[in-house]
């Protein structure tokens, strides 16, 4: 299998694991007026889901040098 295969089904089930954490059922198991370091934890989760998914994003597309795997 090509590396540009392997990245093209990373990016795949990363945006399908996307589509399941934003979704209703576990979205809704943060949507309470708990605070958590005095924010709501709905707005949390979705600033921590977003930035460790933009992470995984920039690990999978970013380009190796030549001459390494």
């Amino acid at each position: 299998m090509t590396p540009i295969k392997h990245q093209k089904e990373r990016l795949l089930a990363l945006a399908i694991l996307g589509g399941l954490a934003l979704n209703f059922p576990l979205l809704s198991l943060f949507s309470r007026d708990d605070l958590l370091f005095g924010i709501p934890v709905l707005f949390l989760y979705l600033f921590l889901f977003w930035s460790l998914f933009v992470l995984l994003i920039a690990l999978i597309v970013r380009r190796r040098p030549a001459g390494r795997g």
